[in-house]
């Protein structure tokens, strides 16, 4: 399916089934509850009968939400969305239909990329075409404009147009900082051209290291770089941060008890079992562990109810900016995963995770062995 213009959660497939909407107000909103239903629903094992019953629901609220009370961008992204939606029910007409809605005067820039991203897959070449131009000739965020050069450079195969916006954007920034946060999500884009060697981006992230070394950017490159080589026994790449609570959380602090770094999301299935893992670590090591949770979700507000849900009672760091959390770029984690810190800071256990008992008694006997070092 393809990524659309807002933070993508658990609706983008076949077998995320949604609720009644409702009085929602927002988009995101109505994304949040419908990514909780979903993944409620799956705990039950539904029927394939259940979910296209579901999904077809789904559907005709998602089109009275756009009807009734979608309003601002909402009323594009919706679009969006409803075409995914009809493509994951296989009917390429009404898809088609929902996308041929979005009004290219009034869209975003970002929304008629995608919807032209979406737009090749149901053959709409002129449409497509009208899209990518239209965005081109719109002014926005400079966020907007690095995503839609990816987007343009990828998923479009329209390389010379995304490289483009990526010159001109670096031909416009105002000072290192800014050239170095373009030079970032060029290099960074450079991971999904197929046309280029496998190690294109991480000479782009070299290049930046080098260049900028003073920037946010070029630090957080030379980190990511050390990240892709890191084994057993190297220092662990610090950071700081500050946590859901307000306090500020520094590895560097940590010097002298084991820290257990989970990077998790909220969708994911084991997340449940993550949580209860961990405080039992908490409880049983008391103060020679310092347990950390660093969620990549790219909702604040979704974070916040997790936390309280699952009643997570250690550090959580995340505020809604996803995989680019600083913690999650400079160790270059963008999926759930698990690593264990020594009281000396050397990096003692990587990618390990708690989806089987197996699992999360290699992590117990790991993070005992670590705080005993």
């Amino acid at each position: 399916m393809i990524r659309i213009a807002f933070p993508a959660t658990a609706w983008l497939c076949v077998s995320c089934l949604l609720p009644c909407l409702q009085a929602q107000t927002t988009l995101r909103s109505v994304q949040r509850r419908f990514g909780d239903e979903a993944r409620r629903l799956e705990t039950t094992s539904p029927t394939p009968e259940q979910r296209t019953e579901l999904l077809g629901r789904q559907v005709a609220e998602l089109q009275q939400f756009l009807t009734k009370e979608a309003s601002g961008d909402d009323r594009w992204n919706g679009r969006l969305m409803l075409a995914d939606l009809q493509l994951a029910r296989g009917d390429r007409a009404a898809a088609a239909t929902a996308l041929r809605s979005i009004e290219a005067p009034q869209a975003p820039p970002m929304v008629l990329v995608t919807a032209a991203a979406m737009a090749q897959h149901l053959n709409l070449k002129d449409q497509r075409k009208e899209w990518i131009e239209a965005a081109l000739a719109k002014e926005a965020p400079l966020p907007d404009r690095l995503a839609m050069a990816r987007m343009l450079m990828t998923v479009l195969q329209e390389v010379k147009q995304g490289e483009a916006v990526f010159d001109a954007a670096l031909k416009a920034a105002a000072d290192d900082e800014e050239r170095a946060f373009v030079r970032w999500h060029r290099a960074d884009a450079l991971r999904d051209r197929e046309d280029l060697p496998d190690n294109a981006a991480f000479d782009e992230l070299e290049k930046l290291k080098n260049d900028l070394p003073k920037t946010y950017w070029g630090d957080v490159a030379k980190d990511r770089l050390r990240a892709t080589q890191l084994r057993l026994g190297d220092d662990a790449i610090p950071f700081k941060a500050k946590t859901r609570s307000g306090t500020e959380f520094s590895l560097a602090d940590c010097t002298g008890k084991t820290v257990v770094l989970a990077f998790w999301s909220i969708a994911d299935r084991d997340a449940p079992t993550l949580v209860t893992t961990l405080q039992q670590l908490q409880r049983q090591f008391a103060s020679r562990v310092v347990v950390v949770g660093i969620c990549l979700d790219p909702d604040d507000a979704a974070i916040g109810k997790a936390v309280t849900d699952l009643g997570i009672d250690f550090a959580v760091i995340g505020s809604g900016k996803g995989i680019q959390t600083d913690a999650a770029l400079r160790w270059f984690v963008e999926g759930s995963t698990i690593h264990v810190i020594d009281p000396q800071g050397k990096v003692r256990g990587l990618g390990l995770h708690v989806g089987t008992a197996d699992a999360r008694a290699e992590l117990l006997d790991l993070v005992e062995r670590a705080s005993k070092s």
